[in-house]
């Protein structure tokens, strides 16, 4: 199984981290609009720092197999993680003058950190995911930066809608791999 393909299979397209961040967004905007917008921010960058391992974990409860350490692209995925906190500072740069743009600038961020994504899986509904994140949060930073959540709430919906897709495109995948197989050792 080539590299690409066994990240795929063993992640489902990202399905478990894709909901998680989804349903984080939706709470961050919810907790930024009925309590504070300072509770939104720090629970998505706190919480943000536990996607990954949050998906590994739905990846054990899913019992998907685990990638192979001498997968190359491994190392990919460390370095794209690092991409989001190392834009922190740009983000709040943004946002000292108006903070209901915080969801917009680090949705765009988020968007342009799905592209590697595109090489990694080999899905190409990554390159719709990252334009959407990309053009939704300029739409929000833009033509609405006067609200706080709405971008939050755009953005785990998008995420959540992306999450459901990859998980039945793999899943097709996998069954369709899976009988190959089983037919392949029938003709033998």
């Amino acid at each position: 199984m080539d590299s690409h393909k066994e990240i795929r299979q063993a992640y489902l397209g990202g399905f478990s981290i894709l909901i998680i961040e989804g349903f984080l967004w939706i709470l961050a905007g919810v907790l930024g609009s009925l309590i504070s917008f300072k509770i939104g921010i720090l629970l998505i960058i706190i919480g943000g720092t536990f996607f990954y391992p949050l998906g590994l974990l739905a990846q054990i409860l899913l019992k998907r197999p685990k990638v192979k350490k001498e997968n190359t692209l491994n190392g990919l995925f460390t370095q794209i993680g690092l991409m989001i906190p190392f834009s922190f500072p740009l983000i709040f740069m943004i946002t000292k003058e108006n903070v209901n743009l915080f969801f917009p600038a680090l949705t765009i961020i988020v968007g342009i950190h799905y592209l590697p994504f595109i090489y990694a899986y080999k899905l190409k509904s990554y390159w719709i995911l990252a334009s959407l994140l990309v053009i939704g949060g300029s739409f929000f930073g833009f033509m609405l930066p006067d609200n706080f959540s709405y971008c939050a709430y755009y953005t785990g919906i998008v995420l959540i809608i992306f999450a459901i897709i990859h998980y039945f495109l793999v899943r097709k995948e996998i069954l369709f791999s899976a009988k190959s197989q089983r037919e392949e050792r029938k003709g033998r």
